[in-house]
């Protein structure tokens, strides 16, 4: 069995900026053998910045999102977020993702919550066609790459590809964890199945 901590500090009734005490938990945990870090995301701060400071505090620990939210950045900045995570890392960032949840994603970003899976799993195709090194062309039903009659042009990720960047997918329903088995490295799992504070597990898949 491999453990896991959480990384960052309170967000909801606590004030503490207590970042060092926070830091030095990880390393401590790092020379104690924990195999991963994961960072949470809700409506206080992202998930992918402390895990850059945590990069450069380590030089073992797996750093992961658990999770970043589907729905509230383009998946194709997902993928620019995760490769540059995983280049300041060396190749230890694991990305997890989730669908959030209506209170988050129409209350706190402004965005309607439409279609949770439908957009997941369009999010993982094209985040998986950009660490690939791929060209860009993505026609789904959520999103459309380049877009339709633009001045845009299909681009090709300008950086190294990272084509074994795990995904791990935070789901908890029957069709969405069908979803995670046909699409994802792992999962994580949590107490609701949509609240990024609330990742209880993470199972890699082989």
């Amino acid at each position: 069995m491999k453990l896991a901590i959480h990384f960052g500090v309170a967000t909801y009734t606590s004030s503490s900026e207590d970042w060092e005490s926070a830091l030095t938990y990880a390393v401590e945990a790092e020379r104690l053998g924990v195999d991963s870090a994961w960072t949470a995301e809700t409506w206080g701060y992202d998930g992918a910045t402390p895990l850059a400071y945590l990069a450069a505090k380590t030089s073992r620990l797996r750093l992961g999102t658990g999770i970043l939210q589907v729905g509230t950045r383009t998946p194709a900045l997902l993928a620019m977020t995760a490769m540059a995570l995983a280049s300041l890392s060396g190749d230890r960032f694991l990305l997890g993702l989730g669908v959030s949840g209506p209170q988050v994603i129409e209350g706190w970003h402004g965005l309607p919550f439409a279609r949770p899976m439908q957009r997941l799993r369009e999010t993982v195709e094209i985040v998986r066609k950009v660490t690939r090194g791929e060209r860009l062309v993505y026609h789904g039903k959520m999103y459309q790459v380049p877009l339709p009659d633009g001045e845009g042009k299909a681009l090709t990720p300008n950086v190294p590809p990272r084509p074994n960047l795990p995904i791990y997918l935070a789901t908890l329903g029957p069709k969405s964890l069908e979803l995670t088995g046909e699409l994802a490295d792992g999962w994580l799992g949590s107490q609701s199945g949509t609240t990024p504070a609330n990742i209880s597990g993470a199972v890699t898949f082989t």
